[in-house]
């Protein structure tokens, strides 16, 4: 079992992290193999109703969220107190969209955007983290995703380093905040140097 340093609630996998980096960028995505057509993102309570919040927002880039009596409703209850978000026939998600030269983007994202917020911010926090992962459990750990590997946007560091590459870091800010992102660097250092 592999020994993970603690950082606040979470285990760290330190090797992992370390070795990823990540660019986001949406022309290299595919709507067969992207994030948003392979991953079932469940939300609860507080997520919901902040995303609700985006759906007229996001209805101007995804014109599927609009019915003839309003918005769609783009969440399905799984539990009491979870949603997942809704997907079409092909399983991408509702909230995804096409541009006209092809790219695959999230309307929450460009709505974010055009609002003037950040839209790692506005998203499900999976989605703003991936292609990192929290596991589920007693003990969560934070690591990067089992097939992130798979996806364009995703490779590893051809040398290994005890600092985040800049991809990684800037989504550990925006969704931990900047003070556990700069722990984390320093976890990551800590341990790498031992």
């Amino acid at each position: 079992m592999a020994v993970h340093p603690k950082l606040g609630a979470y285990s760290i996998d330190v090797e992992s992290i370390t070795a990823l980096r990540h660019r986001y960028d949406p022309a290299r995505c595919s709507e067969k193999d992207c994030c948003c057509s392979t991953y079932e993102v469940v939300i609860g309570s507080k997520e919901l109703a902040r995303l609700a919040g985006y759906v007229p927002l996001a209805a101007k880039y995804q014109p599927g969220l609009i019915e003839a009596d309003g918005y769609a409703n783009p969440f399905d209850r799984v539990e009491r107190t979870l949603w997942a978000l809704d997907t079409d026939d092909d399983g991408l998600c509702r909230f995804a969209y096409k541009t006209r030269s092809g790219q695959t983007l999230c309307s929450i994202h460009s709505a974010a955007l055009e609002a003037g917020q950040d839209p790692l911010r506005a998203k499900p926090r999976s989605c703003a983290l991936w292609p990192l992962a929290i596991s589920e459990g007693r003990h969560p750990v934070l690591s990067v995703a089992e097939d992130a590997y798979r996806f364009p946007c995703n490779r590893r560091r051809r040398k290994r380093s005890p600092i985040l590459d800049p991809g990684v870091a800037e989504l550990v800010d925006s969704v931990f905040g900047t003070s556990f992102g700069a722990k984390l660097r320093q976890t990551c250092e800590a341990f790498l140097a031992s």
